[in-house]
């Protein structure tokens, strides 16, 4: 054994890796990527593009935009952007990466009826007229609930402490 060993992911390459496990199988649907990425960060979200944009806008930190989103990334926070739309909105995981044209982040997203993208800049994920109206929102992730893939996570939790655990992730 030689002594050294590998270097600890950081956390905004832990991020990653949670959109590259769930790619193949949510790159056709925006908000099941987003939850099945935000799930494997310990982090909880449910509904559509819409309602995932409503639950984040009031409960997490906003970013007052893609340079601002881009460097929370980089830095380790889940960041998402996401904008509403009838009848269905968007939504994107933003990773650490370049900006295009100084302002559009990097992100994995999955496409409604399409294919989405990996490691590819927002400004490829909505188009001229909607793309400088994309909002974005961070969290900080509970990295003790993170698991290594395909491992089981069991919780042992009583009721009372499954609720207070749910209070908070809803005051993220």
């Amino acid at each position: 054994m030689s002594g050294a060993s590998a270097a600890k992911p950081t956390p905004a390459d832990q991020i990653i890796a949670a959109c590259e496990r769930d790619w193949d199988t949510w790159r056709s649907d925006c908000s099941g990527f987003v939850k099945a990425v935000a799930a494997d960060l310990g982090v909880f979200l449910s509904g559509q593009a819409n309602d995932i944009v409503d639950a984040i806008a009031a409960r997490w930190k906003p970013a007052k935009d893609g340079v601002e989103a881009a460097a929370r990334a980089a830095d380790g926070k889940f960041v998402i952007g996401g904008l509403k739309d009838q009848p269905n909105g968007h939504v994107v995981v933003v990773v650490k990466g370049p900006l295009n044209r100084g302002k559009y982040p990097t992100a994995y997203w999955g496409q409604l009826g399409g294919i989405g993208e990996k490691e590819t800049t927002i400004n490829y994920s909505w188009g001229a007229d909607d793309r400088d109206k994309v909002a974005y929102y961070s969290c900080d992730i509970d990295r003790s609930l993170q698991t290594a893939p395909g491992a089981v996570r069991v919780i042992n939790w009583s009721f009372a402490d499954f609720e207070k655990k749910v209070a908070g992730w809803l005051s993220l």
